[in-house]
């Protein structure tokens, strides 16, 4: 069975590039966002299923949709996690977008942040853990696909 599709809001390049293979195998990065603006700009299309040229190309499919002529349409995540390069006010207007209430949100929790006390590769695996359990206890896993609510906002 395919891994789950989740798409991944990070400022930073090179800690999503870092972060989405740590997904794997139960998760799959298929589309990331760099800012609001692309959440505003792509993410109906993402949830349509419409092609378009994504702004980044860490994600699956995004990487993908700008090196093949022929890739099929996109998938669409059944999450979208926010990277703590995100504020409150960033996902107050990202959940506006329309088709937004189609998925769930994960958020950081100030409260549960490691990335104070750790750096490099220990803090990718940790947050993964976070963020699979979190997913996990939400009803994001195969099998459970009406389980989880759209549009409901999860802290990890």
């Amino acid at each position: 069975m395919p891994p789950i599709p989740i798409a991944l809001c990070g400022k930073s390049s090179s800690m999503a590039s870092s972060f989405a293979p740590t997904m794997l195998p139960e998760y799959e990065i298929v589309h990331h966002f760099q800012s609001l603006e692309a959440v505003q700009k792509e993410l109906t299309h993402l949830l349509r299923g419409e092609s378009f040229t994504p702004t980044s190309d860490l994600g699956a499919d995004d990487n993908e949709a700008k090196n093949a002529h022929t890739a099929g349409p996109p998938r669409k995540p059944r999450a979208v996690m926010l990277g703590a390069g995100f504020n409150q006010e960033e996902l107050d207007e990202m959940l506006k977008v329309e088709g937004a209430d189609q998925v769930s949100w994960l958020f950081p929790d100030a409260l549960k942040s490691v990335g104070n006390v750790m750096t490099g590769p220990f803090f990718m695996t940790v947050l993964a853990k976070r963020v699979k359990a979190c997913l996990q206890s939400n009803g994001i896993v195969k099998g459970e696909e009406g389980k989880a609510k759209g549009g409901e906002v999860y802290k990890f």
